[in-house]
Protein backbone atom coordinates (compact mmCIF):
# COMPACT_ATOMS: atom_id res chain seq x y z
CA UNK A 1 0.00 0.00 0.00
CA UNK A 2 1.40 3.41 -0.56
CA UNK A 3 2.23 5.60 2.47
CA UNK A 4 -0.48 8.33 1.73
CA UNK A 5 -3.83 5.81 2.13
CA UNK A 6 -2.26 3.94 5.40
CA UNK A 7 -2.68 7.20 7.48
CA UNK A 8 -6.46 7.99 6.37
CA UNK A 9 -7.03 4.34 6.77
CA UNK A 10 -5.85 4.09 10.56
CA UNK A 11 -7.41 7.01 10.93
CA UNK A 12 -10.76 6.14 9.40
CA UNK A 13 -10.78 2.76 11.44
CA UNK A 14 -10.02 4.06 14.61
CA UNK A 15 -12.81 6.82 14.59
CA UNK A 16 -15.51 3.90 13.19
CA UNK A 17 -14.52 1.87 15.97
CA UNK A 18 -15.21 4.51 18.84
CA UNK A 19 -17.99 5.52 17.13
CA UNK A 20 -19.49 1.84 17.13
CA UNK A 21 -18.33 1.83 20.77
CA UNK A 22 -20.29 5.18 21.79
CA UNK A 23 -23.16 3.31 19.44
CA UNK A 24 -23.65 0.43 21.88
CA UNK A 25 -22.90 2.14 24.57
CA UNK A 26 -26.02 4.41 24.14
CA UNK A 27 -28.22 1.74 22.77
CA UNK A 28 -26.89 -0.52 26.31
CA UNK A 29 -27.76 2.90 28.31
CA UNK A 30 -31.88 3.27 26.81
CA UNK A 31 -32.12 -0.33 27.66
CA UNK A 32 -31.23 0.20 31.24
CA UNK A 33 -33.28 3.62 31.25
CA UNK A 34 -36.19 1.68 30.07
CA UNK A 35 -35.82 -1.00 32.86
CA UNK A 36 -35.33 1.31 35.59
CA UNK A 37 -38.61 2.89 34.47
CA UNK A 38 -40.52 -0.38 34.42
CA UNK A 39 -39.30 -1.23 37.79
CA UNK A 40 -40.33 2.31 38.93
CA UNK A 41 -43.70 1.65 37.57
CA UNK A 42 -43.72 -1.32 39.77
CA UNK A 43 -42.43 -0.18 42.88
CA UNK A 44 -45.41 2.86 42.70
CA UNK A 45 -48.02 0.47 42.00
CA UNK A 46 -46.79 -2.02 44.49
CA UNK A 47 -46.59 0.91 47.55
CA UNK A 48 -50.20 1.98 46.93
CA UNK A 49 -51.27 -1.28 47.09
CA UNK A 50 -49.93 -1.97 50.33
CA UNK A 51 -51.14 1.46 51.48
CA UNK A 52 -54.56 0.18 50.71
CA UNK A 53 -54.03 -2.83 52.38
CA UNK A 54 -52.45 -1.57 55.84
CA UNK A 55 -55.37 0.85 55.92
CA UNK A 56 -57.66 -1.51 55.30
CA UNK A 57 -56.24 -3.49 58.04
CA UNK A 58 -56.14 -0.68 60.28
CA UNK A 59 -59.67 0.57 59.88
CA UNK A 60 -60.47 -3.33 60.51
CA UNK A 61 -58.72 -3.19 63.54
CA UNK A 62 -59.94 0.39 65.00
CA UNK A 63 -63.73 -1.29 64.03
CA UNK A 64 -62.54 -4.13 66.46
CA UNK A 65 -61.45 -2.38 69.09
CA UNK A 66 -64.14 -0.01 69.06
CA UNK A 67 -66.76 -2.96 69.18
CA UNK A 68 -65.23 -4.19 72.67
Amino acid sequence: MRRELVFPLIVGLILGALVMIFWQFNVRLNNQMAAMSQLDQATSQNTQTISSIVSFLQKGTAAATATK
